[in-house]
């Protein structure tokens, strides 16, 4: 989730308005990459983390009081307790359109001394995250992450001139045109992806935003899209709108946690928006999810290497099923043995090992007599025969059986949730496949993903329970479905087709579903399409294994990760 110039500009509000003016007084670092200011302004502490890791980097208020770890403290730590700490608050800046967050803090490091003017400059830019103190003079004093300089990158070392980031040489909303979007149209893009790549200070979830407040759906090809004028309308609107201070923050809601949070309604995404109190809240609330969505990993760590042991098992049972499957010529022949040595009995003499009949030689057991040997092979005749009516069930088993591990690790490595991928893990320990989850993971049921395509409501299931529920519970018999042929993968189901539905929206809609399939990496994936009523579940099957008749085939590029 994007940690915009938007969202910073909100946050630097609510700094101005909190704590503009107040004294720092504790400098804490919970994390390595974390850390943590008390800043005392009317008449109430004030907590302020900023954190400059690869993934989470962020700068907000937290409600509870903020304390040190367990870690060494670190050189800029150290500086920051003897240049910051006791000092105060005077000012905080945001440079134009960028994630780059100034505190400018006065503080008497020595009582008889002058007072001395510091910056503690946040930059929230992905990877390069960082937190820099930077003297009155412009100089580095030390920072969370010191880079040498090499090559084009910029030198972050103490002593060293503070230079701030370099900038896209973009236009801004407020001056953007149509002409500087239509630049970066292209076959293939989507339109928020041209959006993005056109206008400085836009993130994914702002363009996105625009677009669906200008009737346009995101995913539209950059090209096919005529009303640049309104949607650059949109995206100054909001813009003004946060800039002003007149901010909504809010938070998408998802499976227990958060899609995502910004600091104005988000219109695009088809579920309703929880207001906040502020952007702090949205944030706080947000990131503390997203710290318990870790446990993603955690389960695909634990349950992922049993499912491929449990795969790779199915994958031997079924190999040894189609060996020990009997040929109609193997059940024939030992039924023509039998019949052979009973015909010839007056040719076989007693004790004999061995008897050749019509070019084939039988072997006897000499403790037995003619007729005992003849029920030998009249017994492996009809143990042949029951194998032939028994292995092709038991094979067609293990086939579903393998279909569904195979659906469920590819659903598992994809889940980005930890609600589904313990629903996962829960559905594979009611199957046997896993021991069962203790009780305090206990998985909670799981609804469908819901997006909007050209205008239209798809639905795409994210587990076998929640393909068999969209399926079978929310769907209308003349609703298409569609489903990535001979490959695990969610079922999509486009609701209220129509009965000549556009070939585009199709095309669409099924570029979703072999991206939501284990071919999402191909070049092209072969997807079957049909109305919901010719889908049937199988009987014996788990959940979400279905057959189905009456279908089309659409061959379609897989929709990119970022549309």
């Amino acid at each position: 989730m994007n940690f915009d110039v938007l969202t910073l500009a909100a946050v630097r509000r609510e700094i101005e308005d909190r704590a503009v003016g107040g004294r720092i007084q504790r400098v804490v670092s919970p994390e390595p990459n974390q850390i943590g200011l008390e800043i005392y302004a009317n008449r109430a502490a004030n907590h302020l983390l900023i954190e400059t890791g690869p993934v989470n980097s962020r700068v907000h208020f937290v409600s509870g009081r903020l304390h040190a770890g367990k870690a060494p403290a670190s050189p800029l730590l150290l500086l920051l307790r003897k240049w910051v700490r006791g000092g105060r608050l005077v000012a905080v800046n945001q440079l134009p359109l960028e994630r780059v967050l100034e505190l400018q803090v006065r503080a008497r490091p020595d009582p008889s001394g002058p007072v001395a003017e510091h910056r503690l400059i946040v930059e929230i830019i992905g990877r390069q995250a960082n937190a820099i103190l930077v003297d009155e003079h412009g100089l580095i004093r030390d920072a969370l992450r010191r880079v040498s300089g090499d090559g084009a990158r910029r030198r972050i070392m103490p002593r060293a001139p503070y230079q701030p980031p370099a900038r896209l040489s973009l236009p801004g909303p407020s001056v953007a045109s149509p002409g500087d979007v239509s630049a970066r149209t292209a076959p293939g893009v989507p339109a928020w992806r041209a959006l993005l790549q056109a206008v400085a200070g836009v993130s994914p979830t702002l363009a996105r935003e625009s677009l669906a407040r200008a009737e346009v759906d995101p995913a539209t090809p950059s090209t096919d899209v005529a009303v640049w004028p309104a949607v650059l309308g949109a995206l100054r609107e909001i813009a003004t709108d946060v800039e002003a201070g007149a901010t909504q923050p809010c938070l998408a809601p998802i499976d227990g946690g958060w899609q995502a949070f910004a600091a104005y309604p988000l219109t695009h995404l088809d579920r309703r928006c929880q207001a906040a109190g502020s952007m702090s809240e949205a944030l706080e609330a947000f990131y503390e999810a997203d710290d318990a969505a870790s446990s993603v990993d955690t389960v695909k760590a634990r349950v992922l290497e049993p499912l491929d042991a449990a795969i790779a098992r199915v994958e031997r049972r079924i190999a040894s099923l189609r060996t020990a499957a009997p040929t109609g010529a193997a059940i024939g022949a030992a039924r023509a043995d039998g019949q052979s040595l009973l015909e010839h009995a007056h040719l076989i003499s007693p004790g004999a090992t061995h008897f050749e009949a019509n070019g084939r030689r039988l072997d006897l057991d000499p403790a037995k007599s003619v007729g005992a040997n003849a029920q030998t092979y009249f017994t492996r005749y009809r143990d042949l025969k029951r194998a032939a009516r028994l292995v092709p069930r038991r094979l067609r088993r293990a086939e579903l059986e393998l279909a569904y591990l195979r659906q469920a690790a590819d659903d598992l490595r994809r889940s980005d949730s930890p609600a589904v991928s313990r629903q996962i893990e829960a559905l594979l320990a009611e199957s046997g496949h896993l021991r069962r989850p203790r009780r305090n993971r206990r998985a909670q049921p799981t609804t469908p993903a819901v997006r909007r395509i050209q205008g239209r409501q798809v639905l795409a299931g994210r587990t076998a329970a929640e393909n068999h529920r969209l399926t079978f519970k929310e769907s209308a018999p003349d609703d298409l479905w569609f489903h990535a042929r001979n490959m695990p993968g969610a079922h999509v189901l486009l609701r209220d087709p129509g009965d000549d539905p556009a070939p585009k929206l199709l095309h669409a809609v099924a570029r979703l579903a072999a991206h939501l399939s284990a071919g999402h990496a191909s070049t092209a994936v072969d997807v079957d399409v049909t109305r919901r009523r010719n889908v049937r579940a199988i009987r014996g099957a788990g959940p979400g294994q279905v057959t189905y008749r009456r279908h089309r085939t659409l061959r379609v590029a897989p929709l990119a990760d970022d549309g």
